[in-house]
């Protein structure tokens, strides 16, 4: 890969070709200079996410990453001081529709970053479309965001389908040919399991069963039974939050660890549940952009300076929001603090290249959703806590321009 990749603070402007054009002509043009005058106002930064119900601890995870890179920089971009406003969706599109138009409308936020549950992100497509306001979502993977053709609207999280569809092939290559597909009912976990099918059923791969319990489920015991029936040599799931502690403590205490080899994505088997799933999440096998126990220099400091302030290790989602930080600090440091320019703010987002704590990471320019690595993990016991160790790399993998199912 050509890429030249900045350090951790991200990418100076001298990346990025700026012209002084329009200055020349508008000071020809008799514009008084004032009126050109670069704006010291706060840059205005709405958080838009799942802060309570099911996906709480995901949101303030997601929002501590990205504090914690704006404190290190001084909250302050190209002379403008940070401000982020918080709002939550409640897990719910209405709600979360109601609020991002407060945040782009009433609060003239510059930028709104969040959206963590797909089925707001999706709801939130027309009015984005509408409004034009400029989204950089640090959450959602469903896929579909990435080809909805939105100029102003970027993802630095993931889209799933370069997690599953890769996990789908190599499940069928190292695990089984057969498996019991089973996520939360939501547009994410059906999601999920598309992709996964679509690297899993071309090779070959037969698939015994699909269950989908309601999101925010308390008792999986029917849906175990299911399972067990169904006598499946492994099972692919996802799940978040909540679920993923309840789904990966009880498929352990129903039996079916030894029955069935449990994987699924890394949402379910990462640092914000592993220590609640104790060793019921011991040796599953999972996919995910990102772990804790990379080893690179920006994931190291990354992870020394969360301990530091948070006095725990950041997962996932702590790294979207960090990530968000650094991507939102290149791209307006690129175009001197100007972001009424939106499209070249946007010019400004697609160039950015960073060496981030999960390693290489660039926009796909065609889809705006991230080019990086795919980790495979497995849950080990690692320093006397649990974690994932990478067991296989794939790296920068691309997302289809194309939506591929």
């Amino acid at each position: 890969m050509s890429d030249n990749f900045s350090n951790s603070s991200g990418i100076s402007r001298r990346d990025f070709i700026t012209s002084t054009g329009a200055l020349g002509a508008a000071v020809l043009g008799g514009i008084s200079p004032t009126v050109l005058a670069k704006t010291t106002a706060p840059i205005r930064i709405g958080n838009l996410n799942s802060f309570s119900k099911v996906f709480a601890a995901l949101a303030n995870s997601n929002l501590n990453g990205m504090k914690l890179y704006f404190d290190q920089i001084g909250n302050t971009i190209a002379g403008r001081k940070i401000e982020i406003l918080r709002e939550d969706d409640e897990i719910n599109p209405q709600v979360g529709l109601q609020k991002l138009r407060k945040l782009h409308e009433s609060d003239k936020c510059d930028i709104i970053t969040g959206l963590q549950a797909s089925n707001v992100a999706m709801a939130a497509v027309e009015y984005l479309r509408q409004s034009k306001a400029f989204m950089l979502c640090s959450g959602a993977g469903v896929a579909a965001l990435s080809y909805t053709q939105l100029p102003y609207f970027f993802r630095c999280s993931v889209s799933t389908y370069t997690l599953h569809q890769a996990m789908g092939e190599w499940f069928y290559d190292n695990i089984s040919k057969e498996v019991l597909l089973t996520a939360s009912d939501f547009a994410g976990g059906r999601g999920s399991l598309a992709e996964f099918k679509a690297g899993f059923l071309p090779k070959g791969g037969k698939v015994i069963q699909e269950i989908y319990p309601p999101l925010g489920n308390n008792d999986f015991s029917s849906y175990l039974a299911a399972m067990r029936n169904a006598n499946a040599p492994a099972s692919f799931s996802f799940y978040a939050g909540t679920d993923a502690v309840r789904f990966v403590k009880q498929y352990d205490e129903f039996g079916l660890k030894q029955r069935s080899r449990l994987t699924g994505s890394g949402f379910m088997l990462d640092t914000d549940t592993l220590p609640a799933q104790g060793r019921s999440a011991l040796g599953a096998i999972n996919v995910l952009h990102y772990a804790d126990t990379l080893d690179n220099a920006a994931n190291k400091k990354f992870v020394a300076d969360y301990r530091k302030k948070f006095n725990e290790y950041p997962n996932v989602y702590s790294e979207y929001g960090y990530v968000a930080g650094q991507v939102l600090h290149a791209a307006i440091q690129a175009v001197d603090g100007n972001t009424e320019d939106k499209d070249k703010l946007r010019a400004a987002m697609i160039a950015v290249r960073l060496a981030a704590p999960r390693g290489p990471f660039r926009f796909n320019a065609a889809t705006q959703s991230p080019t990086q690595n795919v980790y495979l993990r497995e849950v080990a016991e690692v320093e006397g806590r649990l974690t994932n160790k990478v067991i296989h790399t794939i790296p920068n993998v691309v997302e289809p321009v194309n939506k591929p199912y």
